[in-house]
């Protein structure tokens, strides 16, 4: 490759890094202050969101625009449930139109008035690029390792 070939192909794949990181970052500003229109936007259309839980608990399991529509729609968020959805380390590997992503993530919940760690776990993720150039999730799996004992809501 000549140098111009290699600037452009660093130039392409920053470029598809930033966003995909944004999608990334994108979900937890629209799950935590309620757009879902936003959050479901970000999935593809027979998109999956999964999440599987600790302790026996059975998993939440959405598949496509009505189930993730369902699930964003009974989510609460502020300013009635104060909970901040954080990612931590993403390591996005990108194949052309494709990409995974694996992260850790935090869920910082407001519990009788004082800030606590209600979960954390981390993020495996399947994107694509749509027909528009947007990157999208076509599956985010949430591997929830550790969570409260407590009774609190589980879709936070």
């Amino acid at each position: 490759m000549r140098a111009s070939e290699v600037e452009i192909e660093l130039a392409s794949t920053v470029a598809d890094e930033r966003a995909i990181l944004r999608v990334l970052y994108t979900y937890c500003h629209t799950i935590d202050y309620g757009d879902e229109a936003g959050w479901v936007g970000l999935f593809t259309s027979d998109g999956i969101f999964h999440v599987e839980l600790p302790r026996g608990l059975p998993p939440i399991h959405c598949a496509g625009q009505k189930e993730l529509a369902a699930f964003i729609g009974a989510h609460p968020r502020a300013p009635a449930a104060l909970h901040k959805h954080l990612l931590l380390n993403p390591l996005i590997e990108l194949n052309g139109d494709q990409a995974r992503a694996a992260s850790y993530f935090q869920l910082l919940l407001e519990i009788d008035g004082t800030p606590e760690t209600y979960c954390f776990g981390r993020y495996l993720d399947r994107l694509v690029r749509s027909e528009s150039g947007q990157w999208r999730f076509r599956e985010r799996v949430a591997q929830v390792q550790s969570m409260r004992a407590d009774d609190f809501p589980r879709n936070v």
